[in-house]
């Protein structure tokens, strides 16, 4: 008889957990307490935001195509219809993650669970019993104190997304990935941006030559950008009075707020004592937690909150909990992506974090506009940007169209320890974005 596994949460760490089980013979039973199988990525976020992305990104084209001898003007933008067309894709994203669990076999219940110890989850007042358990409940928006969210004037990152009507102007606190995102859709569609954010830079997380370059399109948005500084009360009711304070101290007026300081784990109710001190399940390296036959997986663990780190969890735990070999959990190669117009993306470690850990560091930088790519098409915006330690290659960075696309290649760089010599011998296809990265190697060389 073959061992029963029950995975909690069916996003992408859950799901992708409960098909690599169900595929190496156990017996899978999958939770979700809502009706969003996919979890936030396909249901309130990667999906639907680079679904509405992609049409923002059509809308700046055509405004911008007169720079290419093209006269054309858009009469009217059907936000409607947008939402539509977003509403489509994650349906369409849903349907293929509920068709995987169908093809293996793999009963979902709905409902509540909590977890009263390793084996045994109780799901609305029914215990299931398994040899194993899955926990992949996610994580949500994070809350600034004092602001009430009503998901109709007080936003978060959900209740964006399913807006009726593109609103005249909005306040959005917090300059990271999904502020910088929503600003360029809600900006293409016509709204008056403002962004509030703590830190001196925005997308703080991320090498800062990418953040100034996404800094200088945002600015050619329009999108006004108030860095080192902080909301610290919001008064009255739609439109709001929004006193801020820090580098810049003044009163605005916004008609809506969007608060995306970033998420925060939200572990199932539980009865065992994994629960670190910010609300996340404690794992190893191999997504077990403190209890043996307990593991976790996803933003639940407070590790990098990427789906696609997620399917990475779900796989090591899987392995790990059949006996396979599998490596360790290595957030150091693990890519990162922001879908602007240019996109930004990276990999491994910033030229601070690469300093501090290495000290002596080479650093190439060369510019899209120098790429034959970048003048042949005038998308020029952007930079590539490789950082080695001797030979090594410990971090890489673009800002250029399709980044998230071509930052695979310093993952696998990374992953297969090509050197900086080696990357900067290879041969790339001419005009391609791609030779930037080569030209940067170069430069690390020097």
């Amino acid at each position: 008889m073959s061992e029963k596994v029950i995975v909690i949460g069916s996003g992408p760490g859950g799901y992708k957990s409960a098909v690599h089980a169900a595929k190496r013979g156990l017996d899978v039973k999958l939770i979700e307490k809502s009706d969003d199988i996919g979890g936030v990525c396909t249901n309130h976020g990667c999906i639907p935001s680079k679904a509405l992305l992609s049409i923002s990104e059509t809308i700046d084209d055509i405004q911008n195509s007169r720079r290419k001898g093209i006269s054309s003007s858009i009469d009217d933008i059907d936000f409607k219809k947008a939402q539509m067309v977003k509403n489509r894709a994650v349906q369409t994203s849903q349907k293929g993650i509920i068709s995987q669990l169908e093809e293996n076999e793999i009963e979902i219940i709905k409902g509540e669970a909590r977890v009263k110890d390793n084996s045994t989850v109780e799901v609305d007042g029914e215990e299931h019993e398994a040899d194993h358990i899955i926990i992949a409940t996610g994580s949500e928006p994070i809350v600034l104190p004092g602001l009430e969210v009503d998901e109709k004037n007080i936003l978060t990152s959900r209740g964006i997304l399913k807006l009726d009507e593109v609103p005249d102007d909005i306040l959005i606190i917090g300059g990271g990935y999904i502020g910088i995102e929503l600003a360029f859709v809600l900006s293409s569609f016509g709204s008056k941006v403002t962004i509030v954010e703590l830190m001196d830079n925005i997308l703080p997380n991320m090498d800062q030559d990418l953040a100034a370059e996404i800094e200088s399109v945002l600015k050619r948005k329009r999108i006004k950008i108030i860095k080192g500084s902080k909301v610290s009360e919001v008064e009255g009711d739609s439109p709001f009075e929004v006193k801020i304070e820090g580098k810049e101290n003044k009163t605005i007026k916004a008609k809506k707020i969007l608060c995306a300081v970033g998420r925060k784990p939200t572990p199932p109710e539980i009865e065992l004592d994994i629960i670190g001190s910010h609300n996340e399940i404690i794992t190893n390296d191999y997504m077990e937690t403190p209890v043996e036959n307990v593991y976790a997986v996803g933003d639940v663990t407070g590790k990098m909150m990427l789906a696609h780190a997620a399917y990475k969890h779900a796989e090591i735990a899987v392995k790990k909990m059949v006996g396979e070999k599998t490596p360790k959990l290595s957030q150091y190669n693990v890519p990162a992506g922001v879908y602007t117009h240019p996109e930004a993306a990276s990999v491994g470690l910033t030229e601070e974090e690469a300093r501090e850990e290495y000290g002596d560091i080479n650093i190439g930088k060369y510019p899209i506009s120098a790429s034959g790519r970048g003048y042949s098409t005038g998308n020029r915006t952007g930079v590539a940007k490789v950082i080695a330690h001797d030979d090594k290659i410990v971090g890489m960075h673009l800002v250029c169209p399709g980044a998230t696309d071509i930052i695979m290649e310093g993952t696998v760089a990374m992953e297969g320890n090509i050197g900086v010599n080696k990357l900067s011998d290879i041969i790339h296809p001419h005009p391609t974005y791609s030779e930037a990265l080569k030209e940067a190697a170069k430069k690390a060389l020097s």
